[in-house]
């Protein structure tokens, strides 16, 4: 059941503020990345294999908070475009390394300076300690929406990927 909206947010429940911060979160860095031609689901890979270099499509796919299938089409559409490489990985004769193409690393390296200004425009005027207070919030509105879905079959993350990120 949807909360009903409310006269101004500052009378909002919490649902309806988590929403609203998604909501304009996504819409913030999709204008963001509109000169350069990227979805965010390309923006996140991008940064996450500059960060952490060339990876295998389960490990990506929960870094960037995708299902396989969904990661799938995100990478072989940024393979096809030139962004991103595939390669055997020489360790597991059936999994595949992806991997920033070298042409794409200096698009990524930006791409991480607009990630960071992100991040700190997110949090502006907001002081440690009650960024701190609203993490301990959202991880337990979090704990509390995974408890909710507790022996419902294919319901989504595992509550451990959740807890641990």
């Amino acid at each position: 059941m949807q909360e009903p909206m409310p006269d101004s947010l500052s009378q909002a429940g919490l649902g309806t503020l988590a929403s609203a911060v998604r909501r304009r979160l996504k819409h913030v860095v999709a204008s963001r990345l509109a000169p350069y031609g990227l979805t965010s689901q390309q923006f996140w890979v991008l940064l996450v294999l500059l960060e952490g270099g060339p990876c295998s499509l389960h490990p990506l796919a929960q870094q960037v908070w995708m299902d396989d299938p969904t990661a799938s089409r995100v990478v072989k559409a940024m393979v096809e475009l030139g962004l991103l490489r595939t390669r055997p990985d020489p360790k597991h004769g059936r999994r595949i390394l992806i991997s920033l193409a070298p042409n794409s690393v200096p698009l990524a390296q930006t791409l991480k300076g607009l990630a960071q200004e992100l991040k700190e425009g997110l949090v502006a005027g907001i002081g440690a300690d009650q960024q701190a207070v609203m993490r301990l919030g959202l991880l337990a509105m979090i704990t509390n929406l995974d408890d909710m879905l507790v022996g419902i079959p294919s319901s989504g993350p595992d509550r451990e990927s959740v807890v641990a990120s």
